[in-house]
């Protein structure tokens, strides 16, 4: 069996040559500019992506749960703005089974900062 000229001398060097800078190019531009990820980075936007969404569901819970709290909208407004996730934490517990940590209790303190400036507005 006879080889092709491509796979032959100098053109089987450049070939391969070829192949290589393909692959290279390949691998660059889907990194960079085609969103390709590694398994660890997929791991991560995954696990951002699902507490995303469990706080979107439970923000809301917890802000319904802290304003039917007595006096915790004064102690909240009193509070500084450094320690309202305090203020939220000594309030609201668990919201659904989920314990409250510190980025729970800042979105919670958002979610009542934006609900106490919705009823100033109308008021």
């Amino acid at each position: 069996m006879r080889m092709p000229e491509i796979l032959q001398g100098e053109a089987r060097t450049r070939f391969l040559q070829g192949i290589a800078f393909g692959a290279v190019a390949a691998i660059t531009i889907g990194f960079m500019w085609g969103g390709w990820v590694t398994g660890g980075t997929a791991k991560t936007m995954t696990a951002m992506a699902e507490t995303d969404g469990r706080m979107s569901v439970l923000v809301p819970i917890c802000v319904a749960q802290f304003t039917a709290a007595d006096g915790a909208i004064a102690k909240f407004k009193a509070a500084g703005s450094y320690s309202k996730d305090n203020v939220i934490s000594e309030y609201v517990k668990t919201v659904a089974a989920t314990s409250m940590d510190y980025s729970f209790a800042r979105a919670c303190a958002a979610g009542v900062e934006a609900e106490l400036s919705k009823m100033a507005t109308k008021s």
